[in-house]
């Protein structure tokens, strides 16, 4: 799946609900401190979900843990440093640049957060980016399937008439394939956007 389909809940619920691992990349943190070579960004800290503790990489632990609601609704864990730990260590810059505040670190409920964490993992892995390159190849088959078979938008109404009408579509564009290939058709350029094709030829 493409990333902006993978992301926490989904790699949850796919699971439980369908028992079906999901296969994209996840989205990367965001923060100023993941942009930073040494910054300590939220999968530096280590989370103890036992005892609702998070521990900073200087080895600082949180004095305060409490679910809040993230901007879109969601349940959110807010952990807190303390203010003194906070203000005396020498890896400041590292972790938050306010002089007089504490830092905070906002992430996912367990479930969510180790389904996040190992999401990422396996993007590391070569075997799963081998995995993932499948996916390119597929690009090319539903962007013929969108615009020239019409698969985006169903004819019928009804599960039944719908999928009827991709499995035809399907077909279709098999036949479609085997005619251009007996007629020795070559294959057509990758599409270029109008406004691309403004661009001057260097």
């Amino acid at each position: 799946m493409d990333s902006a389909y993978v992301d926490a809940a989904l790699l949850v619920s796919s699971r439980r609900d369908y028992g079906i691992s999901l296969e994209g990349p996840v989205r990367g943190v965001s923060s100023w401190q993941s942009r930073m070579s040494q910054g300590y960004d939220m999968p530096r800290f280590a989370v103890d979900w036992e005892n609702e503790q998070v521990t900073c990489p200087q080895g600082k632990i949180s004095v305060t843990w409490r679910v809040a609601r993230s901007e879109d609704g969601s349940p959110r864990i807010h952990a807190r440093c303390s203010r003194s730990d906070c203000g005396a260590c020498a890896a400041r810059a590292l972790c938050t640049p306010a002089k007089d505040a504490r830092r905070s670190v906002y992430f996912h409920l367990r479930e969510e957060y180790e389904a996040l964490s190992a999401a990422r993992a396996r993007m590391r892995d070569p075997d799963w980016k081998k995995r993932y390159h499948v996916r390119a190849g597929v690009e090319g088959t539903l962007s013929q399937g969108v615009r020239a078979f019409g698969m985006r938008r169903s004819r019928y109404i009804g599960l039944l008439k719908t999928g009827l009408q991709e499995v035809c579509s399907a077909a279709a564009m098999n036949v479609s394939r085997i005619v251009h290939w007996l007629d020795g058709s070559p294959r057509a350029t990758t599409r270029v956007t109008r406004f691309a094709a403004l661009a001057p030829i260097a």
